[in-house]
């Protein structure tokens, strides 16, 4: 099957990883001949909300992308996480321009009101934009990290791909280093 479109981008912050995100890339990755899972808030490590490092991060999508179709990258930031401006679109757009040389034919994301803000019709005019509804695979961050403190392995394991069940133990231990998570 040929592809609609040459470079697609999936941004996240990927606290950590889970089906409802490999959704994302699984559809970015059938549409796009190449697909750029760029991981932001690089910059934010051991809080409550941001609590895995980046390094982290994107060795677990690395454990499972391994193509030659899939290109990592990292962003920080502009600001805060909370950046909800036309300013931070074209901040996302400039910093997938250094890393790839161009802008992306497709930006796949999770369905949330707050990218409404993020571009300026004049930059949405660029791209192509595939907004996944959440509610197909009903899992959160938030909740796989209640499972690793709660040390339900179980159910953990029914929301994330199996290629990283072998990364629970590590991904626990960094999460209970945060004071929040100690609790």
């Amino acid at each position: 099957m040929e592809k609609k479109f040459e470079f697609g981008l999936v941004l996240g912050r990927f606290h950590h990883l889970h089906k409802g995100h490999q959704q994302m890339i699984e559809m970015a990755r059938s549409l796009c001949q190449k697909t750029l899972i760029l991981i932001g808030s690089a910059q934010e490590s051991g809080t409550l909300r941001n609590p895995f490092k980046v390094e982290t991060r994107e060795a677990i999508i690395r454990q499972i992308y391994q193509e030659d179709d899939v290109m990592i990258g990292t962003m920080s930031d502009m600001t805060n996480e909370n950046d909800i401006c036309f300013e931070w679109g074209n901040y996302i757009l400039q910093n997938v321009e250094k890393m790839t040389g161009r802008t992306p034919d497709l930006m796949v994301y999770g369905k949330d009101e707050s990218r409404k803000g993020w571009f300026s019709e004049q930059d949405s005019q660029k791209f192509s934009e595939l907004i996944v509804a959440r509610g197909r695979i009903d899992i959160s961050a938030t909740k796989l990290r209640e499972f690793l403190v709660k040390d339900e392995k179980e159910k953990w394991m029914q929301y994330v791909p199996e290629a990283i069940w072998d990364k629970y133990e590590g991904l626990r231990e960094e999460l209970l280093q945060v004071n929040d998570y100690k609790r």
